[in-house]
């Protein structure tokens, strides 16, 4: 997504519950598996996406998605949603050799964004969360995805002081970072309003 989307690249995109990620990560998600476009960010062509979700029940990322893409102009033809199943209702650990090779199974070929959402669901070992050994095995999973030409946007919650939670070793080696913040006169009334904050844009 122009202009700051880009090829081979490790992003992060993070609020406070209930800001907003999830809409716009499924924003970011059909505009780039359709050629389209969110608020002013365009796709230039179409990407094959997948959506890796942790936490949402199905029925409810279904409900979701049909709101979104149906006031689309283009569907989402290369979207894939990987996500909990009454069957398999916890997703593979990120954060494990095991998980990232079972997720890496699920991933269909050619696709060249990946979005986790979120990192609190789909990363829960390897120490505590503010701990720089808790990212170690997760960035180089990340790195390689990179090598391999695909673009990862992970997903996460800001903690109480209003910075992405847990350790800052996360924000290394990505290209850009986004906090999604209420504007100061915002009421609950209004949905989902919020200031978009390029923290980090290579």
């Amino acid at each position: 997504l122009s202009p700051w989307l880009l090829e081979s690249s490790l992003n992060m995109i993070y609020a406070w519950r209930g800001v907003g990620k999830t809409h716009v990560a499924l924003e970011i998600a059909i505009a780039a598996a359709s050629g389209g476009e969110f608020l002013k960010w365009k796709a230039s062509t179409i990407s094959e996406v997948a959506y890796i979700d942790g936490e949402m029940p199905p029925y409810l990322l279904n409900k979701r998605l049909k709101n979104i893409i149906k006031n689309k102009p283009l569907y989402p033809k290369k979207l894939s949603i990987l996500g909990i199943t009454p069957d398999e209702p916890v997703m593979p650990d990120l954060g494990t050799i095991e998980g990232q090779k079972i997720i890496d199974e699920l991933i269909p070929p050619n696709t060249k964004l990946i979005i986790i959402d979120n990192l609190s669901c789909l990363v829960r070992s390897g120490g505590k969360e503010n701990d720089a050994e808790s990212w170690k095995l997760v960035s180089q999973w990340s790195l390689k995805k990179r090598a391999e030409g695909v673009s990862v946007i992970f997903i996460h919650h800001s903690g109480k002081d209003g910075n992405q939670r847990g350790t800052s070793k996360r924000e290394d080696i990505l290209d850009t970072v986004i906090s999604l913040k209420h504007p100061h006169d915002y009421e609950a009334s209004q949905g989902a309003r919020f200031e978009i904050h390029f923290e980090k844009c290579r």
